[in-house]
């Protein structure tokens, strides 16, 4: 009896080592998560490929949800990095009423003051400034002339013919529709309003402008289907929106845990700007590539990974 005792002692106590490496590989996994939307999906790929060629084991959880599911995620230990906006930091999570149009100062503020509560830090900010803007079709502003919010201001308070759809009809997503750095706050800086507001997928929003369903729709001002579908961005001249520079956001406990991932996503920052971002956006939404894909290329175009 004793000597069957001892040898299921041994067995179980083998199986237990054998265990618990597997679960501290897994625990050891940094989370990399991203919101719903291309850009972000296509960041969140090149931070998993670029770590894991590092020598970093990780873990996809990109495509996750809107900004405040995102969040939420991270601030619970759900998520361990991701590529947040300075002013959704800002405005969103640390609740400014008013915008910070310097990028420089914006990042500082976001920076210190989200380490400070939140215990979250903020790496090398991208030159890529993806603000949210108000678009139009090309041909339709230029012939009436606008060319700023404030020209759209002047034209929809004088009574000037709105485009298709006959209307100052106006798409925006829902978030937009809501935060306080997105609509409430654009027509009253800006004084005017418009006919109406259309609640729409932010996806749809480019396609229901470019259609004549709407006169103007808001986006996000890297995104490649602007360019593609013959739409341009109107001149914040009031400086209504935030700067929108994307940075990656680290949980400090992982950043102790990984200090090597600083380094390693410094030259992807750096190398991140408006241009080189709208193109990556374009190969997704227009040219029907996965934003793995297009992260993978980028990234060997840059040489940052074999």
């Amino acid at each position: 009896m004793k000597k069957g005792l001892i040898f299921w002692s041994v067995l179980i106590l083998v199986g237990m080592l054998m265990v618990v490496p597997n679960q501290a590989v897994q625990a050891d996994e940094v989370v990399v998560g991203s919101k719903e939307f291309t850009e972000q999906i296509i960041l969140g790929q090149i931070t998993l490929m670029i770590l894991e060629e590092n020598g970093i084991p990780v873990r996809d959880e990109t495509n996750l949800g809107g900004t405040l599911v995102l969040r939420e995620a991270q601030e619970l230990g759900e998520v361990d990095i991701c590529w947040e906006y300075t002013g959704t930091a800002l405005i969103t999570h640390l609740g400014y009423a008013e915008a910070i149009t310097d990028p420089e100062e914006c990042y500082q503020v976001v920076k210190e003051e989200d380490y400070e509560r939140f215990n979250l830090v903020w790496l090398d900010y991208a030159p890529l400034n993806n603000t949210y803007t108000i678009m139009m079709r090309e041909d339709d502003a230029r012939e009436r002339g606008i060319e700023t919010l404030s020209d759209l201001a002047e034209a929809i308070n004088e009574g000037v013919e709105a485009p298709e759809p006959g209307s100052w009809q106006f798409a925006a997503d829902h978030e937009y529709s809501i935060r306080d750095d997105g609509y409430p706050g654009l027509t009253e800086h800006y004084g005017f309003h418009f006919d109406g507001v259309q609640i729409m997928d932010l996806g749809i929003t480019y396609a229901a402008l470019r259609d004549g369903n709407v006169a103007l729709a808001m986006g996000f001002a890297t995104d490649g289907r602007i360019d593609a579908f013959g739409l341009i961005n109107l001149v914040d001249d009031k400086y209504y929106h935030p700067v929108y520079n994307a940075a990656p956001v680290v949980r400090e406990e992982i950043m102790e845990q990984y200090p090597e991932i600083e380094e390693i996503l410094a030259p992807v920052a750096e190398k991140l700007d408006d241009e080189t971002m709208s193109g990556m956006n374009a190969m997704v939404d227009i040219e029907g590539y996965e934003p793995d894909e297009v992260a993978e290329m980028w990234l060997q175009e840059e040489g940052l990974i074999d």
